[in-house]
């Protein structure tokens, strides 16, 4: 029996990382082997984490470097789970419409695929904001915008998706993305190589097992499915903004 580290990002698991753990006790279950959750709280402890971990839930923009720089494996993606932009604003904001970010202070996370995609909307809209503002996460992000430290940020939608009605509390989501051509992936270590099809049986059986099913409900997906070679091709190409 082996022990097989999953290593989850800071932001997905902020607000709840306890689905995380349920996700990998019926993983461990179907496996037989011992999947251990490695929670993480910062982008430096994640990078950290890396080279302990057999299986990684990363985000859109991490995801050249996984495969080209520690040789990991894409394995799954979650159904019906996309990247997109959702920009907003908050009580510091002068109007609450696009147009009004011209020439003010925008906030984002450098290098996500979210700020990108939504600097993106902005210039084809002639809308270009006076200064960029980044945050270290969603939550940081989000919390100055709440507090008035930040009149508009560029947000993440699945970070937005993960929060209560409560949680948005003072935040107006201005628009919103529908790409649908970015998404997170479940990658694995190049030592599971000879593990892969397994672990994609259980996974592609998940959402028709009704424990299964509860597990990845609280994941904010309906499933998982083996990603085409093209999808990837293409969502590396949007974020070198090609």
């Amino acid at each position: 029996m082996d022990n097989i580290r999953l290593l989850t990002p800071p932001n997905d698991t902020a607000r709840d990382s306890e689905r995380w753990y349920e996700f990998a006790i019926y993983l461990s279950r179907q496996c037989g082997d011992t999947v251990t959750p490695l929670i993480t709280t910062t982008a430096e402890e994640f990078q950290q984490q890396l080279g302990d971990a057999g299986m990684v839930y990363c985000a859109p923009e991490q995801i050249p470097t996984l495969i080209r720089d520690h040789r990991f494996i894409p394995l799954m993606q979650p159904v019906e789970v996309y990247e997109e932009v959702v920009i907003a604003s908050g009580p510091a904001a002068s109007e609450h419409r696009l147009s009004a970010i011209q020439g003010c202070s925008l906030g984002g996370i450098k290098g996500t695929f979210a700020n990108r995609l939504g600097l993106t909307t902005l210039k084809a809209k002639q809308i270009r904001p006076g200064s960029m503002a980044y945050a270290e996460n969603w939550l940081q992000l989000l919390k100055a915008v709440q507090q008035g430290q930040q009149p508009y940020a560029l947000l993440s939608k699945n970070f937005i998706d993960q929060l209560s009605e409560l949680s948005l509390t003072s935040v107006n989501l201005l628009a919103r993305s529908h790409l649908r051509k970015a998404f997170p992936l479940l990658m694995a270590a190049p030592q599971l190589k000879p593990r892969v099809n397994g672990l994609r049986d259980i996974l592609e059986r998940m959402a028709d097992d009704p424990k299964g099913a509860a597990v990845v409900e609280k994941l904010n997906n309906q499933g998982w499915k083996k990603p085409s070679q093209q999808s990837i091709i293409n969502m590396v190409k949007l974020l070198r903004g090609k």
